[in-house]
């Protein structure tokens, strides 16, 4: 599954009405808001926060701009990308594959994946977390949402469309985390076994 992992992740958010599902208020639910506000904490104000897989820019990157943070927003699906810079005027953002992307030498002072890194093959994650290390400032945060259990697997009808997933389980990214470079200040579960939504909060700082 691993090399076309990516074309049904996209295909999915293309053809898929994620939107529709999941997006339909732009305020974070109570566990968001606490983890973003404890990001925000952590940062200068008017910092520069990179959003992977950014979705159409709400509710997370829309909450960060009224703070005042520069956004800047990258996500595989086009109609995502032009829907999120209606969503968050100020923001910039760009359509890409954000594991392939080069940003050219720029830093930022954080780094959100919610609900993004599961769509990357597992076999690269590492590689991933390394590349978020070094685009952050020195004492730069990373928040991030992953899996609760190792495997990959394609649900058939995901909002509309299929959908791939490749996790390891939090044990192992620990791990992964601390070889990257960071430090674990907090983490928390979102949901229960068996939710539609279930996933590892990590808030990390690079050490």
């Amino acid at each position: 599954m691993t090399n076309d992992i990516r074309k049904v992740v996209k295909e999915g958010y293309e053809k898929g009405d994620y939107a529709g599902h999941f997006r339909t208020s732009s305020q974070p639910n109570q566990m968001e808001k606490e983890f973003l506000d404890r990001l925000a904490a952590l940062l200068p104000k008017a910092a520069k926060i990179l959003d992977l897989g950014c979705g159409i820019g709400i509710p997370f990157d829309k909450y960060l701009a009224d703070k005042g943070f520069k956004i800047t927003g990258i996500d595989v699906a086009h109609k995502h990308i032009e829907q999120a810079k209606k969503n968050v005027p100020s923001a910039t953002f760009i359509e890409s594959d954000f594991s392939r992307t080069d940003f050219g030498g720029e830093r930022f002072h954080a780094i959100i994946a919610l609900y993004s890194v599961f769509h990357i093959p597992r076999e690269e994650q590492q590689a991933l977390f390394n590349k978020m290390h070094n685009l952050l400032e020195s004492g730069g945060v990373i928040l991030m949402t992953l899996g609760t259990s190792g495997g990959e697997s394609v649900e058939e009808d995901w909002t509309g469309a299929p959908m791939a997933w490749s996790n390891y389980d939090p044990a192992t990214y620990k791990a992964m985390i601390a070889q990257a470079g960071f430090e674990i200040t907090e983490s928390e579960y979102e949901g229960q076994l068996g939710d539609d939504e279930y996933h590892w909060w990590v808030l990390a700082k690079k050490k």
